[in-house]
């Protein structure tokens, strides 16, 4: 090369303005396309920040939607139960309401459905019952389910182990038979003193208990239904022996406890509005688990002696899933009616699952009372 040439060369070298510049040449992209793409690049990072920006903010919204669930469910735990019943009842003899010649009912005799919610210290619960009338089986008076009513509506809080206040709809806390839900029957429906007490009324009820001693106040709207007039209701337990005697949240000796309880009561009942539904009571229970025993006695009329019912139940449990039991009631009434039950229990997943076999006999001077009823029953629970 000759030294004009080499001259040039390096000129053009130094120039960083010239489009020959070998650094120029050796940064430059050698295809258009990744110049575009390179110029393109701020957009697209643009974009991606803008994505992520909206994913956190959706997983924000989620954890705050999760954090409100749970704090709902840990001031209220709310629970949805029920139960739904249902029931055969034949008799080849008159029907003891209607007179009909035979009694041959299948029916769906029972549903009930509870929401039950706590918030600071309160237990509510609202119940819904579906059927007109529960039924009496043994004197030929089957239930039938209509449309669902609210029937209980309660307020409970419990201020310590022993002190405890009802406030709302609540059943008049009278005698035990009628305390019990339906669902925790064992047999298939209440005894008649327990029916002839199971009503739901406005008021309220105190419950307290020192030691072995165990007592309910309850002041509830009267008979009037009008607010005019007021029932008041006071019964007391002593238990004798055991964990809170037999009196445990089922009736009969499934779940009962082994040990020996027995626990013996009385109430009273009077409505300022007249004497003719006052009543006194008194009270009898021993289980030993498997065996379990009840009595119950109302006077309810003006004056001591004026209207006795009374019922004795027997039963025993066998191998933890079935029970045999036993009922004798009598009302004395002006057709002095007595009524003999016996029946078997089976409990396939507890009270929640369980069916009836019972047979119920009832001599009466009224000739409609008089009949011989079988009945098959099944309870569902959930």
């Amino acid at each position: 090369m000759t030294p004009i040439a080499l001259a040039a060369l390096a000129l053009v070298s130094q120039d960083p303005q010239s489009d020959l510049n070998t650094a120029s040449l050796l940064s430059r992209p050698q295809n258009p396309s990744q110049e575009a793409a390179q110029e393109s690049k701020p957009q697209a990072s643009t974009q991606d920040s803008t994505e992520a920006e909206l994913t956190g903010g959706l997983d924000s919204l989620e954890q705050e939607l999760d954090d409100f669930g749970r704090e709902f469910e840990a001031g209220w735990n709310v629970d949805v139960s029920g139960y739904l019943k249902f029931g055969f009842v034949g008799s080849n003899t008159r029907r003891a309401v209607t007179g009909n010649s035979t009694l041959r009912h299948l029916s769906l005799t029972a549903a009930r459905l509870w929401v039950d919610a706590e918030v600071e210290g309160w237990r509510l619960r609202m119940g819904l019952r579906g059927e007109n009338h529960s039924g009496l089986g043994y004197l030929g008076l089957t239930g039938d389910v209509g449309e669902l009513r609210m029937f209980e509506l309660v307020a409970r809080r419990e201020f310590n182990e022993n002190v405890a206040l009802q406030l709302g709809r609540i059943r008049s806390p009278f005698i035990q038979s009628a305390l019990y839900d339906d669902n925790q029957l064992m047999f298939f429906e209440r005894s008649f003193l327990g029916e002839d007490w199971d009503a739901f009324t406005t008021g309220a009820a105190v419950q307290v208990r020192l030691g072995d001693l165990e007592g309910w106040i309850g002041v509830q709207d009267g008979v009037d239904r009008a607010g005019s007039s007021v029932a008041l209701t006071g019964r007391g337990l002593w238990h004798i022996t055991g964990a809170r005697g037999a009196m445990h949240i089922n009736e009969g000796p499934f779940d009962a406890p082994e040990e020996l309880a027995v626990s013996v009561g009385g109430a009273v009942y009077f409505d300022t509005e007249t004497d003719d539904v006052s009543a006194q009571a008194l009270e009898a229970y021993v289980s030993a688990r498997p065996l379990y025993l009840a009595g119950e006695v109302v006077d309810k009329g003006d004056g001591l002696g004026d209207l006795y019912s009374w019922g004795l139940t027997a039963a025993v449990l066998l191998a933890d899933t079935f029970s045999l039991q036993a009922r004798l009631e009598n009302f004395d009434r002006d057709d002095g009616t007595d009524v003999y039950r016996v029946g078997m229990t089976h409990y396939l997943e507890g009270h929640d699952v369980k069916w009836h076999l019972e047979y119920a006999d009832a001599e009466s001077n009224a000739p409609l009372a008089n009949l011989g009823t079988l009945t098959i029953g099944a309870q569902f629970s959930f």
